[in-house]
């Protein structure tokens, strides 16, 4: 295990040897804040592209005809420049929210084992856990040029389930889906990674922290939608 030898070489690692990565991280907490600022910058570049390139009229229609049934309050909200606010502003809180439970998550389930991680280191690694999310706007990008942009909103991020799903707003799985990170088993893999590399435990408990608050999140939520 090599540690990547600068900044660029650790966003290259996180998906040739995250074990680099990871421990390059060790050393230099401070690089965990490129990967926070890239994953903030790439929905501005997605959905400014997603609404230069769809017709907004198209758009409009059918979002109109979806949410009269579904939350008719929200009909007056449908002007392009809102919705792209509304759009980024989801992914940047979402994905910032993520990576705070996520640090705080690894804290906890970590904090008997010594040498102990600070909040602030596990939230550089938790930075790096989710940072795929990236290749899934440059999906998501790719996918609307090749459709010609004449894709629904709620159907654009290939990041999301919904985003092969294309589950309607009027849907009660349509939240759900489009919450649910497609490349969730990646984020595992990488969470397994940073709690193998930065502290002593088993394969068997560093997959445990890695996989658990995902699966119980979902999982209750899942199972919330089915009881109501």
């Amino acid at each position: 295990m090599k540690p990547s030898a600068n900044p660029l070489i650790m966003l290259v690692d996180i998906f040739r040897s995250p074990s680099d990565c990871f421990a390059a991280l060790y050393q230099r907490g401070m690089w965990g804040w490129q990967t926070y600022i890239v994953l903030m910058i790439t929905p501005f570049l997605f959905w400014g592209a997603y609404f230069d390139n769809v017709n907004f009229e198209w758009l409009k229609q059918g979002l109109a005809a979806q949410l009269a049934s579904t939350n008719p309050a929200q009909l007056d909200l449908l002007e392009a420049n809102t919705l792209m606010a509304s759009e980024i502003i989801s992914d940047i809180v979402s994905r910032t929210l993520t990576i705070f439970v996520l640090a705080l998550w690894f804290r906890l389930a970590t904090k008997p084992v010594q040498p102990a991680m600070g909040f602030w280191k596990w939230f550089a690694a938790s930075t790096v856990v989710i940072f795929p999310a990236v290749l899934g706007d440059l999906a998501s990008y790719a996918s609307l040029i090749l459709k010609h942009g004449h894709v629904m909103s709620y159907a654009a991020d290939l990041n999301s389930l919904n985003g092969l799903l294309k589950l309607p707003l009027t849907s009660d799985w349509s939240q759900f889906a489009s919450a649910f990170p497609i490349l969730l088993p990646w984020y595992i893999v990488l969470g397994y990674a940073a709690v193998g590399t930065w502290t002593p435990l088993e394969r068997g408990q560093a997959l445990v922290i890695a996989t658990l608050p995902w699966i119980a999140f979902y999982l209750i939520w899942a199972l919330y939608i089915l009881i109501s």
